[in-house]
């Protein structure tokens, strides 16, 4: 088999774990379930990786950096995306609508199951959230308050992220309000509160590109093995 076939048959295999994960959960979804939705031999998901964790490994990977590059698309098609409420708004969305970094950023253990018990999904899903320098860099464009703190900013926002992904284990969906219509108060709450919409829009929209760029690289470079410099980045 060439390198495209395998690349396509790696492929079927991650969406297979994706669907199976998000619906039954990591302990009950095992390398035959996957082979057999993916129409392949239990055998081959073996020639891509040793096993199912290190699989879930390489799906964490795949779905985090296609979450980013979600992120990304949705800023650079909005004229006002490069503004921190736009921003955060379709950074939230788009992890809402990606079952398995919702599960990840909600330790959802139902999900996660025994994975969870012996690696530490944070150290994914802590690269996607704004932090304090890239807080620091929207300030400079004059797109966040002054005043405000940057390191307590990027904790409030991962506060409100945490909250607006794990609701529905308090209130349920059926009687939550469209995840659109809060999405958009909470960019009147940002807007009057922290955010500055007359700032250098394009500056914004930068310093995203720059950001996913460095995470990208990050996540390939775990692909092909090398040790995890984030910390030192």
């Amino acid at each position: 088999m060439n390198k495209r076939n395998a690349s396509r048959r790696g492929e079927r295999l991650l969406d297979a774990a994706a669907d199976l994960i998000a619906r039954l959960g990591y302990d009950k979804t095992t390398i035959s379930d996957i082979a057999s939705q993916a129409g392949v031999a239990k055998g081959a998901v073996y020639l891509h990786w040793t096993s199912k964790d290190d699989l879930f490994e390489a799906l964490i990977i795949r779905e985090m950096r296609r979450m980013m590059d979600d992120v990304l698309a949705r800023v650079e098609a909005d004229p006002r995306g490069g503004s921190l409420t736009r921003m955060y708004t379709h950074a939230l969305l788009a992890l809402q609508a990606n079952p398995l970094m919702r599960a990840l950023y909600t330790r959802d253990s139902r999900v996660l199951g025994d994975y969870m018990r012996h690696q530490d999904p944070a150290r994914y899903i802590e690269r996607f959230w704004f932090g304090k320098v890239f807080i620091e860099t929207m300030q400079a464009a004059g797109l966040v308050r002054q005043e405000v703190n940057p390191e307590s900013l990027a904790y409030v926002l991962s506060i409100i992220a945490y909250g607006f992904t794990s609701i529905e284990t308090i209130i349920p969906a059926a009687q939550a309000p469209p995840v659109e219509e809060v999405a958009s108060a909470l960019e009147v709450l940002m807007a009057h509160g922290i955010a500055l919409e007359d700032g250098d829009i394009e500056a914004g929209k930068r310093a995203l590109r720059q950001g996913v760029a460095v995470i990208n690289r990050q996540y390939q470079a775990i692909s092909d093995g090398q040790p995890d410099q984030s910390k030192k980045a």
